[in-house]
């Protein structure tokens, strides 16, 4: 009972939530200065980051490069004994060794029990570090050894530098002792007269083999970062500096901390603290420069990446346009080539077809012409038995006007032998039209497309059978429709449809009593095409055989009356014409085939 009294009381107390605690920054130079926003940015990310120990940030700024010491530090100090009345500051975070100082200086009035985090250029004294209660955080690289390293590398032929370096704080016989290992090699002269106008005429007196080495120039009215930028103006050398705010002013680059690395790793220092981490059990850190570059200062000065040290960060690179919009190149390129090979396959397709229809086209010609030949040969007889009779009659007209010239002694009558003359041309126009229609037919040639007049189709094709149809005692009636709109297509082969519909219809009622054996051909016209149809009295055509009349080598003649390629050559040339031809068994008996072709758009109003 008691364990479970126990648990129940002390359960809710570890669930307390901890403590705010209070985390105050301090940094030497203004709000604005370049590198101050950066640098709180990543220490405040750091510190404000979800954890089970609240924290409460705050951030002042000394400012005594802009007013006179000692008052800028009696004015903060009196502003925080103030401000922060009544609040108890867990951890004091001194930014630059400025700042460190006054934390220092003051500690005991303004925050006795506070540790200290300090990111600064020199680490403090071991005393100072292991008193209560206690100080750790980064030393910063300089850079100024590691800049000037790096611009006699990229300059071997160097033989001066110049030295911009002036600011209240400024240790200067720290700073020459940094670079004096390099007087053996350059000769180095300081520029830190209190005149930027001095120091800028010196920079543009510069020879040629020298570089400058601008570390920071400051006073009143004057920002380093605005500094730079106007020393690397009037230089006609190259410029190298030391901060990572300069980037981007003109200097080429140089040796240099990150503010956002310095202030996360100063962050986590204070964080560590804040949990329980004793600032003497936490080694003081050094930060370690990294050689930075503007992209654009390496291009002025003809540098080549490759020359400049492994690691090295290079920044506002300006990308070109295969760099920037690499993958939305390839993409389009990928598309374009895809399109190319498309429109290529589609080019060579079409070509292929073009080809194949020419070739489909001279197949259906002989194809045709073979058939029309076959036509012709079945009706020999009758064309010569309707030939014939008009030579005969040219014969006996010619005899008769040899006789009356030759019997009489007197001249005959010029009426007389007009009229002779006349029967001799008419039989001889007669004949000639039977042999324009046979060699009209028997030319072999491929599918043209002209005006053609499909009631004159019928009148030639019908005049051509007539013969054949007489002497098997088939009567061939014709009914046109009056003004027939002309189509395009090709005269010869769709007298060769008729004439194998003629021929087929002929034969359906041939073997038919004589009074049934009729064959009517007609023509008709809509919105749309010309209709021109074949009806006969026959047996008309088995109902399951009526979708297969027009396919090759179907047939219902007997053995060695045709191979049955008649109708399926009727039915390619039609299609041809880009029209039909149907089938259909009439409802009297016997059977019509009929084949419509469409008439030019413009010739259908």
């Amino acid at each position: 009972m008691l364990a479970l009294v126990l648990g129940t009381y002390v359960c809710p107390a570890a669930a307390q939530p901890q403590p705010r605690r209070t985390v105050l920054v301090v940094h030497w130079s203004p709000e604005e200065f370049p590198i101050n926003p950066p640098r709180d940015a990543a220490i405040r990310e750091v510190l404000l980051a979800p954890s089970e120990v609240p924290i409460d940030y705050f951030a002042e700024y000394l400012e005594s490069d802009r007013f006179e010491e000692p008052g800028a530090s009696q004015a903060l100090r009196d502003y925080i004994q103030q401000k922060y009345r009544g609040r108890q500051i867990d951890v004091v975070i001194a930014v630059t060794d400025v700042a460190l100082q006054f934390v220092l200086q003051y500690r005991n009035d303004l925050f006795p029990s506070a540790p200290i985090v300090f990111a600064g250029f020199f680490a403090p004294a071991a005393r100072i570090r292991t008193l209560d209660p206690g100080l750790t955080g980064v030393v910063m690289a300089k850079g100024y050894e590691e800049t000037l390293a790096l611009a006699l590398r990229l300059h071997p032929s160097t033989t001066q530098v110049f030295v911009v370096a002036r600011w209240p704080e400024l240790r200067f016989d720290s700073l020459r002792t940094d670079l004096r290992a390099f007087e053996s090699r350059v000769r180095i002269t300081y520029l830190s007269q209190e005149s930027l106008s001095d120091v800028l005429t010196a920079v543009r007196a510069a020879p040629r083999s020298s570089v400058i080495l601008f570390i920071r120039y400051a006073d009143d009215t004057l920002q380093a970062d605005e500094a730079a930028r106007l020393v690397a103006d009037a230089a006609t050398v190259p410029v190298y500096g030391v901060a990572d705010s300069y980037i981007g002013s003109g200097v080429i680059g140089g040796a240099v901390l990150s503010p956002g690395t310095v202030g996360n790793r100063v962050g986590e220092i204070a964080r560590l603290i804040l949990h329980g981490t004793r600032p003497q059990d936490i080694p003081i850190e050094e930060a370690a420069v990294v050689p930075t570059f503007d992209w654009r200062q390496l291009r002025r000065w003809g540098i080549a990446e490759s020359a400049v040290p492994a690691g090295s960060i290079i920044r506002l690179r300006e990308f070109s346009a295969w760099e920037r919009y690499r993958a939305a190149i390839i993409v389009t390129a990928s598309v374009l080539l895809l399109q190319s090979a498309l429109i290529a396959s589609l080019v060579f397709e079409r070509r292929r077809r073009r080809r194949a229809e020419i070739d489909s086209r001279r197949n259906l010609a002989a194809m045709a012409h073979l058939d029309r030949r076959a036509a012709m040969g079945e009706l020999a007889t009758s064309l010569a038995h309707e030939l014939n009779q008009p030579l005969n009659a040219i014969l006996q007209n010619a005899g008769v006007a040899q006789m009356l010239l030759t019997a009489n002694t007197v001249p005959p009558a010029l009426g007389e032998m007009a009229d002779i003359i006349n029967d001799i041309r008419k039989d001889d126009i007669r004949a000639s039209e039977v042999i324009r229609r046979m060699r009209g037919l028997l030319q072999k040639h491929e599918l043209e497309s002209h005006p053609v007049n499909l009631n004159e189709v019928a009148q030639e094709t019908v005049a051509i059978v007539r013969p054949d149809a007489r002497s098997r005692e088939v009567q061939l009636e014709m009914e046109l429709a009056e003004g027939v709109r002309p189509i395009m297509g090709d005269r010869v082969h769709l007298q060769q449809v008729l004439l194998n519909l003629l021929m087929n219809a002929i034969d359906a009622v041939a073997t038919m009593p004589t009074e049934r054996r009729r064959v009517r051909v007609c023509t008709t016209q809509s919105d749309g095409d010309v209709r021109l149809a074949v009806a006969d009295s026959g047996m008309g055509i088995r109902a399951d055989r009526i979708s297969e009349i027009f396919e090759p080598f179907y047939t219902t003649k007997s053995v060695g009356s045709g191979m049955g390629m008649g109708l399926a050559i009727a039915r390619n040339i039609v299609e041809a014409h880009a029209g039909r031809i149907v089938a259909e068994n009439n409802s009297a008996g016997g059977a019509t085939v009929w084949f419509s072709v469409p008439i030019p758009p413009g010739q259908q109003s």
